[in-house]
């Protein structure tokens, strides 16, 4: 189950935005999250049958890796699918910054992921997820890609996934979406502390 992306400030697919738009036929909010979870699906079906292969210590969260995941996430049915935005939003690093960013998370996860490290497994997760966020590198998508992408990590390492809250099916959606934001705001000032303690709480619902 994936939390989706009105669970936070950072973008979700406009329901009534369609430029970019491949498929014609989807002419409605409804059918473009029906296509967009399908296809969400199968990704997170190839690239988690894949984690495992990723060992400790290797290069294998690479530019080109991450725009694939995004692409088979959103490529068949957005033109931006996989691409980096060139526009500029009111939340992430400008677009020319994107590529030495992401290059910059890159180089860092390496060194948190290399064998020799005693960095938690759960504190690289929150760091990846908040990097991808607060980097913003696609048009839309950003949310449910860097949660893809944070359980690709954790399968790669054979630790358990999140059951990240669909929070607008939940009595308690507002406080839950409340926590994550300031989770977050706290991680772009340097302080993981809440952002791991809202994984954790989500491995607590997965088991």
């Amino acid at each position: 189950m994936t939390m989706t992306d009105d669970t936070r400030p950072i973008g979700a697919t406009s329901g009534g935005d369609i430029s970019g738009l491949l498929l014609g036929h989807l002419s409605t909010p409804a059918t473009r999250n029906a296509a967009e979870t399908e296809a969400i699906s199968r990704a997170y079906d190839t690239h988690l049958f894949r984690a495992r292969r990723k060992k400790q210590g290797t290069e294998w969260l690479t530019d080109s890796f991450i725009r694939k995941v995004h692409e088979d996430m959103f490529g068949n049915i957005w033109e931006w699918g996989g691409q980096y935005r060139q526009t500029r939003l009111n939340i992430g690093v400008e677009p020319h910054q994107i590529r030495e960013q992401i290059k910059l998370l890159t180089g860092d996860f390496f060194s948190w992921n290399e064998a020799t490290s005693t960095m938690p497994v759960v504190e690289i997760a929150a760091r990846l997820q908040h990097r991808l966020t607060q980097i913003h590198p696609f048009l839309n998508g950003n949310g449910r890609h860097a949660r893809l992408m944070t359980d690709i990590f954790l399968y790669s390492r054979h630790h358990p996934i999140p059951q990240w809250p669909q929070i607008q099916l939940m009595s308690q959606g507002t406080q839950v979406r409340e926590q994550y934001i300031r989770a977050m705001k706290n991680a772009d000032e340097g302080d993981l502390t809440n952002l791991i303690q809202f994984l954790e709480e989500c491995l607590k619902e997965a088991n």
